[in-house]
């Protein structure tokens, strides 16, 4: 409560953010971060997201890691044993850049047609020229 009060008299709210997050108070370390930390915004919603990723709640994780701009690598990583789930995620997203990745693992499992599917969305056409060549189409 003091320390509380003696960071925020000093305007050191990137020590308050941090004294949330420590504390487990997500919600008052988020509206920090997005009122008067806003350089430390991301990275708040990255330890978020790790801190409802490790307590099983992958769900709440995910917009999370979108927020904090790492979910091109976080959610395939969190999501890698789970590949319906994972797809599902891919299906949604509109990003090409996992469009192409998904569609890239669907081809090293042998899985052409979803390949080729994921290829079309995320306009990667050397890739499904090469598909198609290799698929005798």
């Amino acid at each position: 409560e003091d320390a509380e009060r003696l960071l925020r008299n000093c305007k050191r709210y990137d020590l308050l953010n941090e004294f949330y997050q420590n504390q487990g108070q997500w919600q008052k370390a988020l509206e920090t971060a997005e009122m008067y930390d806003r350089i430390h915004l991301r990275t708040t919603f990255y330890s978020y997201a790790r801190h409802l990723e490790e307590q099983g709640d992958t769900t709440a994780a995910i917009p999370n890691y979108e927020k904090s701009e790492t979910h091109k690598f976080e959610v395939p990583r969190m999501l890698a044993d789970d590949p319906e789930q994972l797809e599902e995620y891919v299906s949604r997203t509109t990003d090409k850049t996992l469009h192409r990745w998904w569609a890239q693992y669907m081809e090293s499992t042998g899985d052409m047609e979803t390949a080729i599917q994921f290829y079309e969305t995320a306009q990667d056409f050397f890739s499904l020229v090469r598909v198609y060549c290799y698929c005798s189409n």
